[in-house]
């Protein structure tokens, strides 16, 4: 089976990455304490994935409980601030182990909006470890805009503000190493308040 039909099939599967759930599950208990990360997990009913951290490809659907569940018993607020530090813990994570040294180094040296170029479309690529069934897409209008339709993360969610810290925390801290600390990841449209898809605008 080529790649390319295997990153199809799992797309398909809606199956995404374990950072998912073990970075939300660190960050958890890091915010606040064991006991309520165990309570939040439960809720989800993914209590297992904390006494057997995932290794491989996860339902989107077990990410989508523990972002609800996490809502439910913290509220938007404090949960969005537990979805951005498991984001950034994620965005270390790749960088340490998904992005080659060589290539962060020569993207550093290189115009931003050129590395920008660059980087997205080697993202775009692998969207489908992070977007599940979704359907990830970007633009250039002028600034960079990243657009995840069918996001796992508000699959039967409904809230009053976006709901995606998590990814815009990835593509922050990822974007950032890259193009300079300066640059900021803002979730202007998401499918949990309503909108078509999930929209996130960098700016450098």
């Amino acid at each position: 089976m080529s790649i390319a039909r295997a990153e199809g099939k799992t797309a398909r599967l809606g199956l995404i990455g374990p950072n998912a759930i073990t970075q939300m599950a660190t960050a958890l208990s890091d915010a606040c304490g064991a006991p309520l990360r165990r309570d939040v997990f439960e809720d989800a009913g993914l209590a297992r994935y904390l006494y057997a951290p995932p290794t491989q490809m996860i339902s989107e659907d077990d990410v989508a409980r523990l972002h609800r569940s996490a809502i439910d018993r913290l509220g938007e607020t404090k949960a969005a601030e537990i979805s951005r530090e498991a984001g950034r813990r994620t965005g270390d994570y790749l960088l340490a182990n998904r992005i080659p040294a060589l290539a962060q180094r020569v993207l550093k040296f290189m115009p931003r909006p050129l590395a920008a170029r660059i980087l997205v479309a080697a993202i775009a690529r692998h969207a489908w470890t992070f977007s599940g069934s979704g359907e990830f897409s970007y633009e250039f209008a002028p600034h960079l805009r990243l657009r995840i339709a069918r996001s796992p993360i508000c699959k039967g969610l409904r809230t009053e503000t976006p709901a995606c810290a998590y990814f815009a925390a990835t593509f922050e801290r990822v974007f950032g190493e890259m193009l300079g600390p300066s640059l900021r990841v803002t979730e202007t449209e998401c499918a949990a308040m309503g909108a078509a898809a999930c929209v996130f605008e960098a700016r450098w």
